[in-house]
């Protein structure tokens, strides 16, 4: 029987487990997606032209901007009501659907507009399909928060790297069957539809005809917070596009698009996903304060030491992977790859400090800390279009998410009791161990011994580097490490494999 709180929350005992279940599969299961995703880029960059990378950035930029608008925080509500969910279902399909259609209807009337703004019809044919996958991919509102209540973060996980190889598979068919930037977006609509009825035959929940009534306002009116943390990071996440798509060409946008999605990879995949994992965990935890806090903190701690450490690789290894890859025509994403990798890892931090607010249902004290940073965003990124385009883009970017980050994870855990030193160790330590560690087999990889062979040099980052840093953080934070490697080796079978084998040599004997 699960132990009951004072406050008559009940509080599982499994929780932490399959918490932590679903952090080492969502680790395992993203290093392959990770691959896949990075393959799939590179092949993309060589049957594609950065200009038509360059108009999906610009596509991007009017499809978040209407995704937004529809986003009223229904699911993160919903999700809060884990233990009435049932009736909610109705209102929160209902509402989601509906936010989600009319976005869609207005998206795809805005499309042409859009698309006369900057310059090039193509962007309104993008503009059009993602409209059609957004009320499709809102039939999976209601199921995936149900799963997320229910602890089912393996099966999350699992789905979502299986959707996300599907996704870079087809669009690397359709690149070949000579779509063009169409690739990128038609198997939005196609996987909507796979990912809808998944859900619901995994996680039913009965829905009862539809009344607007008091329960409907309420978690509208609670969402209002949500929305306008969404628009704030719709703002963010594609004013650097808006403002390069005004002032360069589609060549340029595309080149710097490529390298944005290239090194923002490691943080949407692995800060996305386990957050996902963090923010159900945390709900549940609600009467628990302390303990919230202390998983929080410990989600910063993991998230700066894993995602720094990808991003300073793949910016030492992106002058010989891209020449050897693509030869010499992405040569200009190198330093754009080489600058936003020093601020975009450290931005991860500061998604667990997000997830702890939310738990909590503090999305207007988080709204509030948005705004107070998002100014700066802007004021950065114009100031670096205004001093050398893409390049003064990137470093504008860069200096952003490394002081919104820090900003951001100092405030929420200050309040917790967390000291200062410890809030920015969850910075440093990563920078300084993986700037040694992989920065010493980076200058390794440019002797001349090695000069030309660029596998040689890729190899010589990935070995040493990688096996350098491991060793650090086992050093400087073992606690970490060893709770990381524990919770691997127990997603292994080698305890069964060595039982079998000595079991198997006994009956040989």
């Amino acid at each position: 029987m699960p132990e009951v709180s004072d406050k008559g929350a009940s509080t599982s005992p499994d929780l932490g487990k399959a918490a932590a279940s679903g952090v080492a599969w969502t680790l395992v299961l993203n290093i392959g997606s990770r691959v896949v995703t990075l393959l799939s880029q590179l092949v993309l960059a060589k049957l594609l032209a950065p200009a038509e990378f360059g108009i999906l950035g610009l596509a991007y930029t009017i499809t978040f901007f209407f995704s937004g608008l529809t986003s009223f925080g229904i699911e993160d509500v919903f999700q809060q009501r884990h233990t009435r969910m049932r009736y909610w279902a109705t209102q929160a399909f209902a509402l989601s659907l509906g936010a989600a259609t009319l976005g869609a209807l207005a998206m795809a009337v805005y499309a042409p507009i859009g698309a006369k703004f900057y310059h090039d019809d193509k962007v309104a044919l993008l503009v059009w399909i993602v409209a059609i996958s957004l009320p499709i991919t809102a039939l999976s509102t209601v199921p995936q928060a149900n799963l997320k209540t229910m602890l089912r973060f393996k099966f999350l996980a699992v789905y979502g790297s299986a959707e996300m190889v599907a996704t870079q598979l087809l669009m690397i068919v359709f690149a070949l069957c000579g779509l063009g930037a169409v690739s990128f977006v038609l198997p939005l609509p196609i996987l909507a539809i796979v990912r809808a009825v998944v859900m619901w035959r995994t996680a039913p929940m009965a829905l009862r005809p539809f009344r607007v009534s008091k329960g409907a306002r309420r978690m509208l009116r609670r969402g209002a917070s949500v929305f306008g943390l969404t628009m704030v990071y719709v703002c963010i996440s594609q004013g650097d596009f808006i403002t390069l798509g005004l002032l360069a060409t589609p060549a340029v946008v595309g080149t710097y698009y490529f390298a944005y999605r290239i090194v923002s990879q490691p943080v949407l995949m692995l800060a996305s996903n386990f957050t996902g994992v963090l923010r159900p965990a945390l709900v549940t935890l609600n009467f628990e304060p302390a303990r919230q806090r202390d998983i929080a903190f410990k989600m910063a701690q993991f998230l700066g030491l894993v995602t720094v450490p990808v991003c300073v690789m793949q910016a030492a290894v992106a002058e010989p992977g891209l020449q050897l890859v693509l030869g010499a025509r992405w040569m200009e994403s190198v330093p754009l790859i080489q600058i936003l990798s020093i601020g975009l890892p450290l931005d991860a931090a500061s998604w667990a400090a997000g997830c702890l607010l939310e738990a909590r249902g503090g999305f207007s004290r988080l709204l509030g800390y948005r705004c107070v940073s998002a100014p700066f965003f802007f004021i950065f990124v114009g100031l670096g279009a205004i001093m050398g385009s893409a390049v003064g883009v990137a470093i504008g970017v860069t200096l952003y998410h490394i002081l919104n980050s820090i900003y951001l994870t100092l405030i929420v855990f200050l309040r917790e009791g967390i000291g200062v030193r410890r809030i920015l160790a969850c910075f440093y330590v990563p920078v300084v161990l993986a700037g040694t560690t992989i920065g010493a087999a980076y200058a390794l990889s440019q002797a001349p011994i090695f000069s030309g062979r660029l596998i040689l040099q890729i190899a010589v980052v990935v070995v040493f580097g990688g096996s350098g840093y491991l060793l650090a953080v086992r050093h400087w934070a073992p606690q970490i490490y060893g709770d990381v490697r524990d919770r691997l080796l127990r997603m292994l079978p080698i305890e069964r494999l060595v039982s079998r084998g000595l079991s198997f040599g006994r009956a040989r004997t």
